[in-house]
């Protein structure tokens, strides 16, 4: 992993189900978000340059997009809640010439989750997420892997809840391979919202029945296994071919979310990259953007 993103990784995968808790229903009844999802997404993420090993490496401009979709399973034993998932994620790379990096990241994977409830206040969330993860045009076994999570929450109190658990990711290298978790999640005040989560961590404001304002940090992470190199090897650069590439960024800003329809949504999102970089952590070469971008995202999203 990336050691400039160590902390923030942690603190954010480590928040993966923040929310859960507070959207789920008694045990007599299938939580409130179990319906089909689909959502769609794209972001553009300005100019960036990069150092490596204390030297200019260039420079590159990200144009992503990706959907999610989640389709929920008919219930265990009345308080067990399965679903299955599918989800695709791509990332078009205009590099500077002579930038170490490919020009096309993408994964697609499946997933099968459960979420349930232990007694009146734990509750617990696990799932497994094989995916083909593969820098250029196509997919490889190379690229296999496979996510786990595992995690328990608590209702502490009106207000409060927590939870601890543990992430695992099969094409992580150090410490992302494996990651102990914890949750937060604090109303301080009607229509207010504290929480560590993810991909967001920060606060919300319901500014509106249908609109919620927000001020967040976001993760924006993969890891990808590179066939071959995206540039030739120099008296300072490492051959980068068949070995796995960590991406990582941070996004910070506002964002707005308008509920338009009972069942869809409109989020939209702005504001700076303070960190955007690029690990081949096997060759000990990493990319360190130099200085801020900004971004820009959009999110649609549908509930069946």
């Amino acid at each position: 992993m990336i050691r400039s993103l160590r902390l923030p990784a942690l603190l954010i995968i480590s928040a993966l189900v923040s929310g859960a808790s507070a959207a789920a229903q008694p045990a007599a009844g299938r939580p409130a978000h179990a319906a089909i999802k689909l959502t769609l997404d794209a972001a553009f993420t300005g100019r960036t340059d990069f150092e490596a090993r204390g030297a200019p490496a260039g420079d590159v401009a990200v144009t992503q997009a990706g959907f999610a979709l989640s389709v929920p399973l008919r219930p265990i034993a009345g308080t067990w809640f399965p679903s299955v998932g599918l989800g695709y994620k791509a990332y078009d790379l205009d590099r500077a010439p002579g930038t170490p990096l490919p020009a096309r990241l993408h994964s697609l994977g499946v997933s099968a989750s459960v979420f349930g409830q232990l007694d009146p206040d734990w509750k617990f969330i696990g799932s497994v997420s094989p995916r083909l993860a593969n820098a250029g045009s196509g997919f490889s076994s190379r690229g296999l892997g496979v996510g786990v999570l595992a995690l328990a929450t608590k209702k502490l109190s009106a207000e409060f809840s927590g939870g601890f658990g543990v992430v695992y990711d099969s094409l992580a290298r150090g410490t992302g391979r494996l990651l102990p978790v914890a949750t937060f999640d604090w109303t301080p005040a009607p229509g207010w919202r504290a929480f560590l989560g993810f991909p967001r961590t920060g606060v919300a404001w319901q500014a509106a029945p249908s609109v919620l304002a927000e001020f967040v940090a976001e993760a924006d992470f993969g890891s990808f296994y590179v066939t071959d190199a995206p540039a030739p090897r120099t008296a300072t650069r490492p051959p980068l071919d068949r070995t796995r590439l960590e991406y990582r960024a941070v996004r910070v800003g506002p964002a707005l979310t308008w509920n338009f329809d009972p069942a869809a949504h409109l989020r939209v999102a702005a504001g700076v990259l303070p960190l955007l970089n690029a690990d081949y952590e096997r060759r000990g070469f990493e990319l360190k953007s130099d200085g801020a971008s900004a971004f820009g995202a959009l999110e649609l999203g549908w509930k069946f």
